[in-house]
């Protein structure tokens, strides 16, 4: 993938989310403070998470890096990915989608790695906020339901935070097409 489309999907994965939170807090709040729990969005996260992998880094192991062990790391993989519902069921969709995050950040990463805009900048930097997150969450996702829980208080927090996060997709999708 190129600069342009990963600094364009970034951005426009900043302008829903921002807009997401902005647009209805009352119709939306439920379905945020749902998502850390969510059963099917824990199958779905994780299942998606375990194909990345398998399909990106297993599939393409070379004999230098256990290639010959292709197959017992695709079924240590699904193992675990089932084992994970069975013994550890309670916020797999946060660690899910921390998984996904640090999955695109390395793409993302990778694509603006040796580019010569300066402007790449505002991509990375925000693609290591979300390393960040995602690492902390990753870690402690419990964390996620308690953030939730302060952000939904009335207050301007939370239109704060959504004005913000779509600004900024704003701001990535003009500096894609700088490019």
């Amino acid at each position: 993938m190129d600069l342009f489309f990963n600094t364009l999907f970034t951005g426009c994965i900043l302008l829903a989310l921002g807009a997401y939170l902005v647009w209805n807090p009352a119709t939306s709040e439920p379905i945020v403070k749902g998502f850390p729990r969510s059963k099917i969005t824990a199958i779905a996260t994780m299942t998606i998470a375990a194909a990345w992998f398998l399909y990106r880094h297993i599939l393409h192991l070379s004999e230098s890096d256990f290639g010959e062990h292709k197959v017992l790391i695709a079924f240590i993989t699904v193992a675990l990915l089932v084992m994970s519902f069975k013994f550890l069921p309670d916020f797999l969709a946060v660690r899910g989608a921390s998984i996904l995050v640090l999955f695109y950040s390395r793409e993302a990463l990778d694509a603006a790695f040796m580019q010569e805009p300066e402007s790449r900048l505002f991509m990375v930097s925000i693609v290591y906020v979300g390393i960040a997150i995602a690492l902390y969450l990753g870690a402690w996702p419990y964390r996620l339901r308690d953030f939730l829980n302060w952000l939904y208080v009335p207050s301007p927090r939370l239109r704060i935070l959504g004005v913000s996060m779509a600004a900024y997709g704003l701001l990535l999708g003009a500096i894609a097409f700088g490019y």
